[in-house]
């Protein structure tokens, strides 16, 4: 490789992932995504919990693959009782920036173990939780604990630079992106154009709308342009057009949700890696602020 296009790669790499965020960005984004992420956690994994405790043991029919591989074959009822609070703790230290790094890996052996159970019991590999763990390891390789946080307060860390924080969130900009290109290829290798008729008869709505092959065919279409064009947001810097192709992607899951019963609706909490949540942080406060301001003025 030439000298001349060697720069130029390393100058595209550069405007790509650099430079997008302030360095305060990273400890917000941690902030609000970790407050954000027990109820996405609870959501997936509350079921277990309609299990008696004091029940008796019992063996899982077909154990996940880790699950397999590590020879756990036997459901303990009173533990996901005592995992899924330490997992929600450990989610409140990740926010607020308390042992940070030893706090994301209890989440994700939790989410591990909380997983595995749930889909021990289902015969089936739910993804769920996998765009989560992603992003999880992206914040532990990552300088999120050296900022916005009681430890960086406290400790008095050092402040990171801007491209420091700036790369790992482009970094999980382009893997949430891209989660949707490669869902549309999924769909395409599996079934070809059939998917543009596809099955919407999971609930009633989409019982009544599967009865309209037309319109079923235009929605097909708008969903294969919204997972193809959707990478085209890790060019955007605007925060109004970032906002509006997100509206989108949320009506797109709540969407399948009411139609197909797939449970991804509370996917957008990732969203808040999209913004500087930093900036975010201090118009809110400021808000709160004037608010409490007005309260105490004497009628």
């Amino acid at each position: 490789m030439s000298a001349a296009k060697a720069d130029r790669r390393r100058s595209w790499m550069d405007w790509y992932f650099f430079g997008w965020h302030p360095a305060e960005a990273l400890g917000a984004v941690r902030f609000y995504f970790g407050l954000l992420l027990p109820f996405y956690l609870i959501v997936q994994f509350v079921q277990i919990l309609t299990l008696d405790p004091f029940g008796a043991h019992f063996h899982y029919t077909r154990p996940i693959w880790y699950f397999w591989l590590l020879g756990i074959d036997t459901h303990v009822p009173w533990l996901p009782f005592l995992v899924l609070p330490i997992l929600i703790a450990a989610c409140l230290f990740f926010a607020f920036g308390k042992w940070t790094k030893p706090a994301i890996l209890v989440i994700i052996l939790c989410i591990f173990y909380l997983k595995g159970a749930r889909d021990s019991f289902s015969g089936d590999v739910h993804h769920r939780e996998v765009p989560i763990i992603a992003i999880l390891i992206l914040f532990l390789v990552s300088k999120c604990d050296r900022m916005f946080g009681i430890d960086a307060r406290t400790k008095k860390l050092p402040p990171i630079e801007d491209w420091e924080a700036s790369w790992p969130l482009r970094a999980m900009q382009t893997y949430i992106a891209m989660f949707y290109f490669w869902a549309l290829v999924a769909k395409l290798r599996l079934s070809g154009l059939y998917w543009f008729t596809g099955d919407a008869a999971h609930l009633s709505l989409g019982w009544d709308l599967a009865h309209h092959p037309q319109i079923i065919f235009w929605i097909g279409v708008l969903v294969f342009l919204f997972e193809l064009l959707f990478p085209l947001i890790l060019l955007v810097r605007n925060w109004r057009i970032k906002l509006a192709m997100l509206g989108g992607a949320v009506l797109f899951h709540f969407s399948n949700y009411l139609l197909l019963n797939v449970q991804f609706y509370l996917y957008p909490i990732v969203f808040v890696t999209f913004f500087n949540m930093a900036e975010f942080h201090r118009w809110i406060t400021g808000k709160l602020r004037l608010t409490n301001r007005r309260s105490r003025v004497p009628a």
